[in-house]
């Protein structure tokens, strides 16, 4: 009888290591394997310094009045992280109150010296410009000229407080 209870013994002892081992399930955690975050990069868009537009200027024929204007993509040392499509756009039409002074050629340019745009008497000038990507704050000056042409035959019809020309500017900055 006690090899046959020997014999159950290891038997058992085998089975139990058999079915211990086999039936075991092994889990391993780590941890932080990996992280990551994003953050939104900087987009700036602002009227810079250079603004000369004042409002009532009197202007007569044989006369040119100058306006400049510009925008720039940095805020001091922050600057825009993205290339930008400009929207530019001026329009010209009638002071509140007043009729248009039709005999004005308005007519814009860059910094380039380029002509943008031009119209006669009144309506909007749209034209488009960018910033490439850069490290370097980016800034763009652009001049507004206010002609009037002299024409013996019409400029008195414009004299006087019964006309003047007003002068909105509106700049679009998007993303590339």
């Amino acid at each position: 009888m006690k090899k046959l209870l020997i014999s159950f013994a290891l038997i058992l002892l085998f089975s139990t290591s058999l079915i211990a081992g086999t039936l075991a399930m092994y889990t391993t955690t780590i941890d932080d394997i990996a992280e990551g975050s994003v953050v939104a990069k900087e987009f700036i868009l602002l009227e810079s310094g250079t603004d000369t537009f004042t409002e009532n200027v009197k202007i007569a024929p044989d006369e040119t009045v100058e306006y400049d204007f510009s925008v720039k993509n940095y805020d001091g040392s922050v600057v825009s992280e993205t290339a930008m499509d400009l929207g530019l756009k001026i329009d010209v039409l009638a002071a509140d109150g007043k009729g248009v002074i039709a005999p004005l050629v308005v007519t814009v340019k860059n910094s380039d010296d380029e002509t943008v745009g031009t119209l006669t008497t009144n309506g909007t000038i749209e034209f488009a410009d960018e910033f490439e990507l850069s490290t370097d704050g980016q800034e763009k000056t652009f001049t507004v000229s206010v002609n009037w042409p002299s024409d013996d035959d019409v400029d008195i019809e414009y004299a006087g407080a019964n006309y003047g020309t007003a002068l909105q500017v509106a700049v679009t900055g998007t993303q590339k």
